[in-house]
Formats: C-alpha cells, structure tokens, sequence
C-alpha cells in the first residue's frame, strides 16, 4: 500500500471512531456498551455530553415536561408549569440549574442544545422515537425544547419533535420534554 493508501484508511477508521456514543457514569468513567445503567451519554464527532433520560421519578425522569423560560422571556411558573417531579419551578432554566447543581456526570456546565445539537440525535428509519434507543433509552415520541427563540415571535421557542424529526415552533408558556447537553472540551 502506498502513502494515499494509508491515509485514506486512517481517515475513515478516525471517521468511524468519531461517530461512535460511549455511556458514561456519574463519575464521568467511560462504561461498558453493555451496561445496563448509564446517566450521560458521550457523542464523541459532536464533542457532547447528552444526559440519559429514566424511567423512575426524579430529575431525569422521562415523564417530566417544562415551559419555556430563560430569566428573561417565557414562562417561570404558568398553567402547565406542574409536569415535573418537584412541581414548582417547571421550567427550562430551573431544570438546566438543577441539573448542574447535581454535577451529573462530572459536568456543571448543562444546557439546552442548540436547534441543529437536538436534531443530530435524530435517526430516521422506522423506529419511533427517532433516536438510537440503545443510547438514549425513555426517549418520550414527543417535543423536546431547544434554546432557540423564534425569529418571527419571542413568545415561540424551536422544538424538535422526536415522532417525525424536523423541527417547528410551540409557544412558551406550553410544557415539552428537555434533553440536557454539555460540551466537551
């Protein structure tokens, strides 16, 4: 094999690594893929940390929904402000504190993800949700928030419906699902 040869096959093996998802622990320990429990998940071509929804209560439960509020716009505490484990506070930025107070995973630095971070997660075939559920288990077929405002209407923030992809708009002041992401570094 020639010099061209070789570097063709280390980009694509480096292209084949980076695509890879590692679960991760709280400790912030690469586990194996056959672990049963894993609370973050590591995309490792995006540079993410995704947190891991469960089926139980608490604050990665699967079934928590929130309104959409950033300190300055949406709603901190409305009529569909109660869908979440604690009940007050159902809200985007309560949830992305308390997900830092928790340093889930060794990271204090969760947000919501961008529109095209959200949407990388999506995997179109037949499956609903339209995620890799190996990965990202309890995954609600259902609209997941995104820190995306409306350029048309403040009161409207981008969500990513995770039941037929794409993306749309939904007022603030009504409750969806939050994935939380980190960047490496």
């Amino acid at each position: 094999m020639n010099k061209n040869h070789l570097f063709l096959i280390a980009l694509c093996l480096s292209t084949l690594v980076n695509a890879e998802l590692f679960k991760i622990s709280h400790s912030g320990v690469r586990l194996h893929d056959n672990s049963q429990i894993w609370p973050c998940i590591v995309d490792v071509q995006s540079k993410l940390m995704w947190e891991v929804k469960t089926n139980t209560e608490g604050l990665q439960s699967s079934q928590n929904t929130y309104t959409w509020f950033d300190g300055e716009s949406g709603i901190e505490n409305g009529e569909y402000s109660r869908n979440c484990n604690w009940g007050q506070g159902c809200n985007t930025q309560s949830f992305i504190m308390a997900l830092n107070t928790t340093n889930l995973c060794q990271s204090s630095d969760w947000r919501l993800p961008s529109e095209s971070e959200l949407r990388s997660l999506l995997v179109y075939n037949d499956n609903n949700p339209l995620v890799d559920t190996r990965y990202f288990p309890n995954t609600r077929s259902s609209l997941y928030w995104t820190s995306t405002t409306s350029r048309q209407n403040t009161d409207i923030a981008i969500d990513v419906p995770f039941f037929y992809g794409g993306t749309r708009g939904s007022g603030k002041s009504f409750d969806s699902h939050v994935r939380g992401v980190s960047s490496l570094p």
